[in-house]
């Protein structure tokens, strides 16, 4: 009896140390982020069904313009370039993507959904920008927020991706959402009209050169001088009005002029601004052109590069 269960035992122990040593088998997850972000040979391929890998394979041009080598250079680029991408097999994130400086913008993969049915799953994925501290929505004709839903089912025991699914979400009637649209309109608004005060600062000056005074008017910038030059100016800007401000030339002389750009809406939160012949630009924070022409702080030029509003510089 003895001899017996140490025979049992001796037998049970291998049994236990095999199925430890066995790793559990790859989740859809798991193989989704093998797809995209795998380092190994035929990560993207292993994971095609086979009569897409077929129909890609014929359209293989073999100079590395095929679709695999383009979704497989995609994946490489999101790897390297100076950023810190990490996935996950579990939990709210499957990708976020940092710069290796660690500066204010974020990018975020999340999973919104995971319906595994057998030998089907379904993972529903948002995309998240955050600059600054603040969620970005896409800058499509209106700001949403894309979701992709990827259908994965298992073919000789590898899961394979069968459909990709695109929709987008634009909540308009969140607070928040509705904040970052405008949010986002100002900041362009402000953009253009820092670019615009500009074009007319350097119509003023051709103007002058042409006539040794500066012009009075914003539709006389818009005309030709005596040699036949325009002086830069579109019909719109020339009417004054653009992008959501009033442009007006005022305490004008032959030898100099003030320029002011306002809001057409008072209650915008937009900034004003203002130059003069030096050609410095300057902004307030009120919206008011008065504030503007007697405290206005000086615009960084560098921060008018992108869309994120303006900066004063110090």
């Amino acid at each position: 009896m003895r001899f017996r269960r140490l025979s049992a035992l001796l037998l049970f122990v291998p049994v236990c140390l095999l199925a430890q040593s066995t790793p559990p088998p790859q989740t859809a997850r798991q193989a989704l982020i093998e797809m995209f972000f795998g380092s190994t040979p035929n990560h993207l391929e292993k994971h095609l069904p086979d009569v897409t890998l077929k129909s890609f394979q014929k359209l293989d041009s073999g100079d590395g313009r095929g679709i695999l080598a383009q979704l497989s250079m995609l994946s490489a680029q999101a790897k390297a370039g100076g950023v810190n991408l990490q996935t996950f097999d579990t939990g709210p994130a499957l990708v976020t993507v940092d710069d290796k400086d660690k500066t204010a913008d974020h990018v975020e993969i999340s999973v919104e959904r995971d319906d595994l049915a057998g030998d089907e799953d379904q993972i529903e994925l948002a995309l998240h920008v955050t600059r600054n501290g603040k969620e970005e929505a896409l800058p499509l004709p209106l700001p949403v927020i894309p979701r992709f839903t990827f259908s994965m089912k298992t073919q000789a025991e590898v899961w394979r991706l069968t459909e990709i699914a695109l929709t987008v979400r634009a909540p308009l009637a969140d607070p928040d959402f509705l904040k970052n649209i405008e949010d986002r309109q100002r900041a362009q608004n402000e953009q253009m009209t820092f670019w615009s005060l500009r074009t007319i600062v350097q119509a003023e000056a051709a103007f002058a050169k042409a006539n040794g005074k500066y012009s009075c008017t914003l539709s006389a910038l818009a005309r030709k001088g005596p040699d036949g030059q325009t002086f830069l100016l579109d019909s719109d800007l020339a009417s004054g009005k653009r992008g959501g401000y009033v442009y007006a030339i005022s305490n004008c002389e032959a030898s100099h002029y003030k320029l002011v750009a306002e809001p057409a809406v008072p209650d915008s939160g937009q900034k004003s601004f203002c130059s003069d012949e030096s050609g410095t630009i300057r902004g307030a924070s009120d919206g008011k052109g008065t504030t503007c022409i007697t405290n206005g702080e000086v615009v960084d030029q560098n921060a008018m590069t992108g869309a994120t509003g303006v900066a004063f510089s110090d």
